[in-house]
């Protein structure tokens, strides 16, 4: 089934921290363009696969229908929401891999 992806407001603030941490500190605009590239082509593919990945395993997240995948370093965070015939898929947040996810699922909600 094809789905529509919705960007939030945080999962945008967060793109937007993450290539302006590889751009200026990192100081590679390559690398940044590069990061960002991957990040969106991976979530514009929810469309098509948007019940495709696992459900995250911690509380109160699964409860919520909260799943995730992991691009490169990153894991963005999504739900997938039935409006009538129309399905949803909404980013809710993207990650840096290293950080205490269940700390920074919390931080942004």
């Amino acid at each position: 089934m094809h789905c529509q992806v919705v960007i939030s407001a945080q999962a945008e603030e967060d793109l937007s921290n993450i290539y302006s941490y590889v751009l200026n500190v990192l100081q590679s605009e390559i690398n940044a363009d590069s990061v960002l590239g991957r990040l969106y082509s991976a979530m514009e593919d929810l469309e098509f696969m948007s019940e495709s990945y696992h459900l995250y395993p911690n509380e109160p997240w699964r409860s919520r229908g909260v799943r995730y995948f992991s691009v490169n370093n990153y894991s963005i965070f999504y739900v997938v929401n039935k409006v009538g015939e129309d399905e949803f898929a909404t980013v809710i947040h993207v990650i840096y891999g290293r950080r205490d996810l269940d700390k920074a699922l919390s931080e942004g909600n």
